[in-house]
Protein backbone atom coordinates (compact mmCIF):
# COMPACT_ATOMS: atom_id res chain seq x y z
CA UNK A 1 0.00 0.00 0.00
CA UNK A 2 2.95 2.25 0.69
CA UNK A 3 4.59 1.57 -2.55
CA UNK A 4 1.23 2.69 -4.10
CA UNK A 5 1.22 5.91 -2.48
CA UNK A 6 4.46 6.60 -3.55
CA UNK A 7 4.28 5.40 -7.22
CA UNK A 8 1.33 7.71 -6.99
CA UNK A 9 3.18 10.68 -5.52
CA UNK A 10 5.59 9.95 -8.20
CA UNK A 11 3.54 10.45 -11.22
CA UNK A 12 1.66 13.71 -9.79
CA UNK A 13 5.27 14.89 -9.53
CA UNK A 14 6.18 14.21 -13.13
CA UNK A 15 3.26 15.78 -14.31
CA UNK A 16 3.67 19.17 -12.36
CA UNK A 17 7.01 19.19 -13.88
CA UNK A 18 5.49 19.06 -17.52
CA UNK A 19 3.03 21.19 -17.45
CA UNK A 20 5.64 23.73 -15.50
CA UNK A 21 7.48 22.96 -18.58
CA UNK A 22 4.99 23.57 -21.07
CA UNK A 23 3.84 27.00 -19.35
CA UNK A 24 7.46 28.49 -19.53
CA UNK A 25 7.64 27.80 -22.82
CA UNK A 26 4.36 29.32 -24.00
CA UNK A 27 5.32 32.24 -22.00
CA UNK A 28 8.64 33.04 -23.76
CA UNK A 29 6.52 32.65 -27.57
CA UNK A 30 3.93 35.68 -25.66
CA UNK A 31 7.24 37.16 -24.61
CA UNK A 32 9.06 37.11 -27.97
CA UNK A 33 5.34 38.04 -30.22
CA UNK A 34 4.80 41.40 -27.73
CA UNK A 35 7.92 42.24 -28.46
CA UNK A 36 8.22 42.16 -32.17
CA UNK A 37 4.46 43.92 -32.39
CA UNK A 38 6.31 46.12 -29.80
CA UNK A 39 9.21 47.44 -32.43
CA UNK A 40 6.42 47.31 -35.57
CA UNK A 41 4.25 49.71 -33.70
CA UNK A 42 7.25 51.96 -32.91
CA UNK A 43 8.53 52.15 -36.52
CA UNK A 44 5.42 53.07 -38.04
CA UNK A 45 4.08 56.16 -35.47
CA UNK A 46 7.64 57.56 -35.97
CA UNK A 47 8.82 57.25 -39.61
CA UNK A 48 12.65 58.38 -40.68
CA UNK A 49 11.64 60.87 -42.88
CA UNK A 50 11.94 60.70 -46.84
CA UNK A 51 13.26 62.79 -49.77
CA UNK A 52 9.27 62.22 -50.65
CA UNK A 53 8.25 63.67 -46.86
CA UNK A 54 11.05 66.47 -47.73
CA UNK A 55 9.72 67.62 -50.95
CA UNK A 56 5.85 67.75 -49.85
CA UNK A 57 7.14 70.13 -46.99
CA UNK A 58 8.75 72.24 -49.34
CA UNK A 59 6.15 72.44 -51.81
CA UNK A 60 3.50 72.95 -49.22
CA UNK A 61 6.32 75.88 -47.62
CA UNK A 62 6.58 77.09 -50.97
CA UNK A 63 2.51 77.58 -51.94
CA UNK A 64 1.97 79.35 -48.37
CA UNK A 65 4.39 81.83 -48.88
CA UNK A 66 4.11 85.39 -49.77
CA UNK A 67 5.62 86.90 -52.40
CA UNK A 68 7.48 89.99 -51.73
CA UNK A 69 7.31 93.10 -53.73
CA UNK A 70 10.37 94.08 -56.06
CA UNK A 71 12.51 97.14 -55.20
CA UNK A 72 12.18 98.54 -58.76
CA UNK A 73 10.32 98.14 -61.77
CA UNK A 74 10.53 100.07 -65.25
CA UNK A 75 7.68 100.64 -67.24
CA UNK A 76 7.82 101.82 -71.06
CA UNK A 77 4.41 104.09 -71.70
CA UNK A 78 2.42 105.96 -74.32
CA UNK A 79 3.32 109.93 -73.29
CA UNK A 80 -0.77 110.29 -73.19
CA UNK A 81 -0.41 108.55 -69.87
CA UNK A 82 1.95 110.61 -68.11
CA UNK A 83 -0.53 112.43 -65.56
CA UNK A 84 -2.39 109.71 -64.38
CA UNK A 85 0.33 106.96 -63.99
CA UNK A 86 3.19 109.09 -62.52
CA UNK A 87 0.64 109.67 -59.93
CA UNK A 88 -0.44 106.03 -59.26
CA UNK A 89 3.44 105.34 -59.34
CA UNK A 90 3.87 107.32 -56.87
CA UNK A 91 1.25 106.03 -54.41
CA UNK A 92 2.09 102.60 -55.20
CA UNK A 93 5.89 103.39 -54.22
CA UNK A 94 4.82 104.89 -50.91
CA UNK A 95 2.30 101.60 -50.57
CA UNK A 96 4.60 99.32 -51.26
CA UNK A 97 8.40 100.44 -51.51
CA UNK A 98 8.67 99.75 -55.19
CA UNK A 99 10.07 102.45 -57.16
CA UNK A 100 9.08 102.74 -60.97
CA UNK A 101 11.28 104.25 -63.80
CA UNK A 102 9.05 105.34 -66.57
CA UNK A 103 9.95 105.86 -70.08
CA UNK A 104 7.25 107.53 -71.93
CA UNK A 105 6.72 108.66 -75.63
CA UNK A 106 4.59 107.77 -78.71
CA UNK A 107 2.99 104.25 -78.30
CA UNK A 108 4.93 103.40 -81.04
CA UNK A 109 8.03 105.23 -80.09
CA UNK A 110 8.17 103.84 -76.57
CA UNK A 111 7.56 100.08 -78.38
CA UNK A 112 10.25 99.95 -80.32
CA UNK A 113 12.80 101.34 -77.84
CA UNK A 114 11.88 98.63 -75.30
CA UNK A 115 12.05 96.02 -78.00
CA UNK A 116 15.62 97.03 -78.72
CA UNK A 117 16.48 96.98 -75.67
CA UNK A 118 15.09 94.03 -74.84
CA UNK A 119 14.12 94.92 -71.01
CA UNK A 120 11.23 96.67 -69.22
CA UNK A 121 8.43 95.12 -67.04
CA UNK A 122 5.40 96.60 -68.13
CA UNK A 123 4.04 97.77 -71.31
CA UNK A 124 1.51 100.74 -71.77
CA UNK A 125 0.25 101.06 -74.96
CA UNK A 126 -2.63 104.04 -76.06
CA UNK A 127 -4.61 101.17 -78.07
CA UNK A 128 -5.12 97.72 -78.63
CA UNK A 129 -3.22 98.00 -82.14
CA UNK A 130 -0.21 98.88 -80.56
CA UNK A 131 -0.48 96.05 -77.76
CA UNK A 132 -0.96 93.58 -80.64
CA UNK A 133 1.98 94.93 -81.88
CA UNK A 134 4.05 94.18 -78.45
CA UNK A 135 2.85 90.67 -79.22
CA UNK A 136 3.89 90.33 -82.61
CA UNK A 137 7.40 91.41 -81.45
CA UNK A 138 7.42 88.90 -78.87
CA UNK A 139 7.93 91.90 -76.12
CA UNK A 140 4.38 90.29 -74.68
CA UNK A 141 3.02 87.04 -74.64
CA UNK A 142 0.21 85.97 -77.33
CA UNK A 143 -1.95 84.22 -74.65
CA UNK A 144 -1.79 87.66 -72.50
CA UNK A 145 -5.11 89.61 -71.51
CA UNK A 146 -3.93 93.18 -71.11
CA UNK A 147 -5.66 95.39 -68.72
CA UNK A 148 -7.96 98.19 -70.31
CA UNK A 149 -7.47 101.34 -68.07
CA UNK A 150 -9.13 104.13 -69.65
CA UNK A 151 -10.59 105.99 -72.61
CA UNK A 152 -9.03 109.20 -74.84
CA UNK A 153 -11.15 111.50 -77.18
CA UNK A 154 -9.63 112.82 -80.08
CA UNK A 155 -10.79 116.73 -80.14
CA UNK A 156 -9.66 120.29 -81.35
CA UNK A 157 -6.24 122.05 -79.26
CA UNK A 158 -6.04 125.32 -79.69
CA UNK A 159 -4.19 128.09 -77.18
CA UNK A 160 -5.71 129.45 -74.38
CA UNK A 161 -8.14 131.67 -74.90
CA UNK A 162 -8.68 130.62 -79.13
CA UNK A 163 -7.37 133.75 -80.53
CA UNK A 164 -8.60 132.33 -84.17
CA UNK A 165 -11.83 131.68 -82.53
CA UNK A 166 -11.70 128.17 -84.37
CA UNK A 167 -14.79 126.44 -83.27
CA UNK A 168 -14.75 123.08 -86.28
CA UNK A 169 -12.42 121.09 -88.24
CA UNK A 170 -13.45 122.86 -90.62
CA UNK A 171 -12.01 126.22 -89.55
CA UNK A 172 -8.41 124.38 -89.73
CA UNK A 173 -8.52 124.76 -93.22
CA UNK A 174 -8.53 128.94 -92.81
CA UNK A 175 -5.63 130.58 -94.48
CA UNK A 176 -2.95 130.98 -92.44
CA UNK A 177 -3.72 128.50 -89.48
CA UNK A 178 -0.88 126.60 -88.21
CA UNK A 179 -1.30 123.26 -87.76
CA UNK A 180 0.33 120.45 -85.66
CA UNK A 181 -0.05 116.69 -85.41
CA UNK A 182 1.35 113.62 -84.08
CA UNK A 183 3.23 111.37 -86.26
CA UNK A 184 1.36 108.28 -87.96
CA UNK A 185 4.91 105.99 -87.48
CA UNK A 186 4.84 106.82 -83.59
CA UNK A 187 0.71 108.23 -82.19
CA UNK A 188 -2.36 106.67 -82.53
CA UNK A 189 -3.28 110.25 -83.40
CA UNK A 190 -1.48 110.24 -86.51
CA UNK A 191 -2.72 107.23 -87.61
CA UNK A 192 -6.96 108.66 -86.77
CA UNK A 193 -6.70 112.00 -88.68
CA UNK A 194 -6.57 111.39 -92.39
CA UNK A 195 -9.39 109.34 -91.78
CA UNK A 196 -11.30 112.12 -89.46
CA UNK A 197 -10.59 114.67 -92.25
CA UNK A 198 -11.62 112.48 -94.63
CA UNK A 199 -14.92 111.54 -93.46
CA UNK A 200 -15.53 115.27 -92.60
CA UNK A 201 -14.36 116.69 -96.10
CA UNK A 202 -11.94 118.99 -94.99
CA UNK A 203 -8.45 116.71 -95.30
CA UNK A 204 -7.48 118.74 -98.75
CA UNK A 205 -8.40 122.22 -96.80
CA UNK A 206 -6.84 121.32 -93.52
CA UNK A 207 -3.62 119.34 -94.41
CA UNK A 208 -1.59 122.28 -96.01
CA UNK A 209 -1.85 123.96 -93.45
CA UNK A 210 -0.37 120.95 -91.06
CA UNK A 211 3.59 122.59 -90.10
CA UNK A 212 4.89 119.48 -87.92
CA UNK A 213 4.88 116.22 -87.31
CA UNK A 214 5.74 115.67 -84.05
CA UNK A 215 6.45 112.07 -82.14
CA UNK A 216 4.75 112.32 -79.39
CA UNK A 217 1.17 114.29 -78.56
CA UNK A 218 2.85 116.02 -75.40
CA UNK A 219 4.67 118.15 -77.71
CA UNK A 220 2.00 120.19 -79.34
CA UNK A 221 0.88 120.94 -76.01
CA UNK A 222 4.56 122.91 -75.62
CA UNK A 223 3.86 124.06 -79.33
CA UNK A 224 0.38 125.90 -78.57
CA UNK A 225 1.83 127.15 -75.53
CA UNK A 226 4.56 128.48 -76.60
CA UNK A 227 2.23 129.60 -79.88
CA UNK A 228 4.88 128.02 -82.30
CA UNK A 229 1.20 126.50 -83.61
CA UNK A 230 -2.40 127.92 -83.65
CA UNK A 231 -3.92 124.27 -83.17
CA UNK A 232 -3.15 120.57 -83.58
CA UNK A 233 -5.49 117.67 -82.77
CA UNK A 234 -4.65 116.46 -79.34
CA UNK A 235 -6.53 114.43 -76.67
CA UNK A 236 -9.55 115.68 -74.47
CA UNK A 237 -7.98 115.37 -71.14
CA UNK A 238 -5.26 117.89 -72.00
CA UNK A 239 -8.09 120.17 -70.93
CA UNK A 240 -7.89 118.94 -67.19
CA UNK A 241 -4.06 118.23 -66.63
CA UNK A 242 -3.19 121.26 -69.36
CA UNK A 243 -5.76 123.98 -67.87
CA UNK A 244 -4.24 126.89 -68.24
CA UNK A 245 -2.39 126.03 -71.12
CA UNK A 246 -5.09 124.97 -73.82
CA UNK A 247 -8.57 125.05 -74.87
CA UNK A 248 -10.44 122.38 -76.32
CA UNK A 249 -12.80 122.15 -79.21
CA UNK A 250 -14.97 118.92 -79.42
CA UNK A 251 -15.21 117.19 -82.82
CA UNK A 252 -18.61 115.72 -83.53
CA UNK A 253 -18.31 111.71 -82.76
CA UNK A 254 -19.52 111.08 -87.10
CA UNK A 255 -16.15 112.10 -88.06
CA UNK A 256 -14.12 110.70 -85.30
CA UNK A 257 -13.17 107.00 -86.71
CA UNK A 258 -11.32 106.31 -83.64
CA UNK A 259 -10.64 106.40 -80.18
CA UNK A 260 -7.35 105.28 -77.50
CA UNK A 261 -7.80 102.64 -75.01
CA UNK A 262 -5.25 102.39 -72.63
CA UNK A 263 -4.12 98.78 -72.08
CA UNK A 264 -1.44 97.34 -70.07
CA UNK A 265 0.69 94.12 -70.02
CA UNK A 266 3.39 92.75 -68.27
CA UNK A 267 6.42 92.15 -70.66
CA UNK A 268 8.27 89.00 -71.60
CA UNK A 269 11.12 90.38 -70.90
CA UNK A 270 10.17 91.21 -66.80
CA UNK A 271 12.35 89.36 -64.00
CA UNK A 272 10.02 91.20 -61.92
CA UNK A 273 6.53 89.68 -63.12
CA UNK A 274 4.59 89.29 -60.17
CA UNK A 275 5.26 92.73 -58.53
CA UNK A 276 4.51 93.97 -62.51
CA UNK A 277 1.20 92.65 -62.44
CA UNK A 278 0.20 93.95 -58.65
CA UNK A 279 1.37 97.62 -60.46
CA UNK A 280 -1.68 96.70 -63.26
CA UNK A 281 -3.80 95.53 -60.76
CA UNK A 282 -3.80 98.62 -58.86
CA UNK A 283 -4.07 100.96 -61.91
CA UNK A 284 -6.73 98.83 -62.75
CA UNK A 285 -8.28 98.79 -58.97
CA UNK A 286 -11.13 101.63 -58.03
CA UNK A 287 -7.99 103.89 -56.42
CA UNK A 288 -6.23 103.65 -59.56
CA UNK A 289 -9.17 104.27 -61.78
CA UNK A 290 -10.09 107.20 -59.87
CA UNK A 291 -6.50 108.59 -60.67
CA UNK A 292 -7.20 108.68 -64.33
CA UNK A 293 -10.76 110.32 -63.80
CA UNK A 294 -9.17 113.15 -61.82
CA UNK A 295 -6.50 113.69 -64.93
CA UNK A 296 -9.53 113.89 -67.40
CA UNK A 297 -9.59 110.74 -68.71
CA UNK A 298 -13.42 108.63 -69.41
CA UNK A 299 -13.06 105.40 -67.61
CA UNK A 300 -16.36 103.89 -68.29
CA UNK A 301 -16.24 102.02 -72.25
CA UNK A 302 -19.83 102.65 -72.97
CA UNK A 303 -19.27 106.60 -72.05
CA UNK A 304 -16.45 106.08 -74.73
CA UNK A 305 -18.38 104.81 -77.31
CA UNK A 306 -20.68 107.69 -77.97
CA UNK A 307 -17.74 109.99 -78.74
CA UNK A 308 -16.74 108.20 -82.07
CA UNK A 309 -18.16 106.19 -85.07
CA UNK A 310 -16.65 102.65 -86.24
CA UNK A 311 -15.72 102.64 -89.52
Amino acid sequence: MKRRYIYLASIFICLIFIISLFGCTSSNTTTTTTSSTSVTTTQTSQPMPSSTTATQSTLTETSTSTPTYAAELLVFAAGGTKAPVDAAAATFQQKFGTKITINYGGGGEVLNNMVLAKQGDIFIAPEQRFMNSAKSKGAVDNAATPAALAYMIPVIGVQKGNPLNIQSLVDLGKSGVKIAVGSSDTTLLGEIIPGMLQKAGVYDSVYPNIVTNVPQVNTIITNLKTKQVDAGIIWHYFSVTNASDVDIIWIPAEYITGIGEIQAAVTTYSQESWTAQQFINFLASAEGQAIFKQNGYIIDKNKADNYYTPD
